[in-house]
């Protein structure tokens, strides 16, 4: 009896304590489970950011395989030991970067906006960076071409001594002879956004590499806000006209699809886009009387080309049929010469200027006819 009276008094004691423990972790604030990290990025879909106790962790997500990640980076300041990191399987880059190697023109653009094209000393491709201070200094030896982006000199890439190498992926690619170099390679899935704005939001990413996160910040925040405005200026236009883009080529006629970047950029810009219902992210290969069939009576028509000004002549005599198009027969058929206007190298991290242009087509009497991409095809 008197043990179990003993026993009793036992449990008694320790529920107790464990009562006075738990009281004074609450009075404490302590908690036994760390809050979930927050991903800082709002708009893109395949670049999830994490910021920790001296690091940065950046997750891109697979385009292909949305379930599965094509990297994972620890951006850890340089010569700054955290005190902790995350367990899993990371790529640590020490920050900011200060000789890395860059594939695209596109990202080496965004990284001068912010102040940073000192931190460039490599390119890949060299003859599409025709920008200052890109060309220029490619031109002078100041930076090092490692030739061509899908097979580079595996010597130029290692006397560069890169600290991080900048490249696009590709479904079910890998990235050859740099791949045995050891250095870091970040996957820049930027381009497989679905959305503008999305897109655009990577610059806070390449903001954090290169120590630029206040200025990428900002750009970004005039970026999203112009684009919003515009978008929603032109919303209460009234009219919604309908657009047709490309043309056909080698017997096929590439439209972008009706979840795709270009799909959304032509409705948010106030108009009616043919595919809108598919949803597909990617490209549609389609026929001409398929694309006739849902497009006769487009009231515009965008074209890009490079090295010429296509004229509504060489629409027809590429195609015959292309001049039964309402678009054709009304003189709205608008060309993009990318050989001579900066579109590519522009718009992704800057969408609010391409929205601008097709506003401005659309549109003229919402936001005037200032075109900086397009012309109207001459002929009519």
């Amino acid at each position: 009896m008197v043990r179990c009276l003993a026993a009793v008094a036992l449990v008694a004691a320790v529920a107790v304590s464990a009562g006075c423990r738990g009281k004074s972790a609450e009075t404490s604030g302590e908690t036994a489970v760390k809050p979930e990290a927050v991903n800082l990025m709002t708009e893109a879909k395949l670049l999830r950011l994490y910021k920790g106790e001296g690091y940065y962790r950046a997750e891109v997500v697979n385009p292909w395989d949305t379930a599965s990640m094509l990297g994972a980076y620890l951006l850890v300041e340089r010569g700054v030991e955290p005190d902790s990191v995350p367990e899993g399987a990371f790529t640590r880059i020490d920050v900011p970067l200060e000789r890395s190697l860059v594939y695209s023109s596109v990202h080496a653009g965004i990284i001068d906006e912010m102040g940073a094209a000192g931190a460039v000393a490599g390119v890949a491709d060299g003859e599409y960076f025709k920008k200052s201070p890109y060309r220029e200094r490619i031109a002078g030896g100041g930076i090092v071409n490692v030739g061509s982006s899908m097979s580079p000199s595996m010597e130029a890439v290692v006397a560069l001594s890169p600290d991080a190498i900048l490249l696009s992926p590709f479904e079910n690619a890998g990235h050859g002879v740099i791949e045995r170099a050891g250095v870091p390679v970040v996957e820049c899935a930027d381009y497989m956004e679905a959305t503008p704005k999305g897109r655009a939001e990577w610059v806070r990413f390449f903001g954090l590499l290169y120590g630029r996160g206040a200025e990428a910040d900002s750009i970004y925040s005039v970026v999203r806000d112009s684009y919003d405005g515009l978008s929603e200026k032109v919303a209460h236009s009234g009219e919604r006209p309908l657009v047709l883009t490309e043309m056909l080529t080698d017997g096929y006629w590439f439209v972008p699809g009706g979840a795709s970047y270009m799909a959304r950029l032509i409705q948010d810009a106030g108009a009616s886009y043919p595919w809108c219902n598919d949803g597909s992210a990617g490209s549609l290969q389609l026929d001409f009387s398929s694309v006739y069939a849902k497009a006769a009576d487009a009231d515009y028509w965008l074209i890009r080309t490079y090295g010429h000004d296509m004229s509504l002549d060489d629409l027809r005599s590429v195609y015959l049929l292309n001049s039964q198009f309402k678009a054709f027969k009304d003189g709205n058929v608008f060309v993009a010469n990318t050989a001579e206007v900066p579109l590519f190298e522009e718009f992704p991290f800057h969408p609010e200027k391409l929205l601008m242009e097709y506003a401005s087509i659309f549109h003229p009497e919402v936001t005037g006819e200032n075109l900086r991409y397009f012309k109207r095809a001459k002929g009519y």
